[in-house]
């Protein structure tokens, strides 16, 4: 579904230019506060109504060029500032690894020799929303994210306080990930658990009052 519709909206749109970031991020506001008002109960007719009534009316007012560049960054951007529109994408399309997301900030459950032998791995993975396996290689402040696509993602990590480090995006080949997030983009990681098998985590976009709890494992 997320695949099929931005091919869509490339498709229908050739047109657009280059678009900066603060423009892209307030044009997803906008488009989010529509659909946290949009009064429709079934999820199809509601991203029907968002894209038909702002998503192509906002591409059409642009001068042609850069097309797929400003459809894509402002898809996922949307995504990125927007979580009502994450949550409808999952229920249309629900991940392969559930992600739950709460309001209340979750309290850490793990010992101090458990977070010490976190700190002392370099390589984890984690789970796409398509089923994909992402691999992570953490180490002497560098978080590299290696796609099943021989793409990848760089970040630098810094820790905030015992359970909590924060991850800042660099830079990635990766057309979502480059397309979701900007250079100086930040995430707060925290470490809430050790299970079998792997670490039970939450991650928070500053600025907003979701958390998500998410799985990365270990081997």
């Amino acid at each position: 579904m997320k695949k099929t519709l931005l091919i869509l909206i490339i498709g229908i749109y050739n047109i657009g230019f280059s678009q900066t970031i603060t423009e892209i991020d307030s044009v997803s506001n906008v488009m989010c506060n529509y659909l946290k008002k949009l009064n429709i109960e079934n999820d199809t007719l509601k991203i029907n109504s968002l894209f038909e009534n702002q998503f192509y009316p906002y591409l059409g007012k642009l001068d042609k060029s850069k097309a797929q560049k400003t459809g894509q960054q402002l898809y996922y951007r949307l995504q990125r500032n927007c979580v009502e529109f994450r949550d409808l994408l999952d229920r249309l399309e629900p991940p392969k690894e559930s992600v739950q997301r709460i309001k209340e900030k979750p309290k850490p459950k793990i010992s101090r020799e458990q977070l010490d032998e976190f700190k002392r791995r370099k390589e984890f993975y984690y789970f796409e929303v398509s089923g994909d396996t992402t691999r992570v290689k953490m180490e002497k402040g560098n978080w590299t994210d290696s796609f099943s696509n021989n793409t990848f993602s760089k970040l630098t990590y810094n820790w905030i306080n015992e359970t909590e480090f924060e991850l800042t995006f660099v830079e990635s080949n990766n057309e979502t990930r480059s397309n979701f997030s900007v250079k100086g983009d930040k995430f707060i990681y925290q470490v809430l658990s050790k299970e079998d098998g792997f670490y039970l985590m939450t991650v928070n976009i500053p600025g907003q009052d979701t958390f998500e709890k998410f799985k990365i494992y270990f081997e």
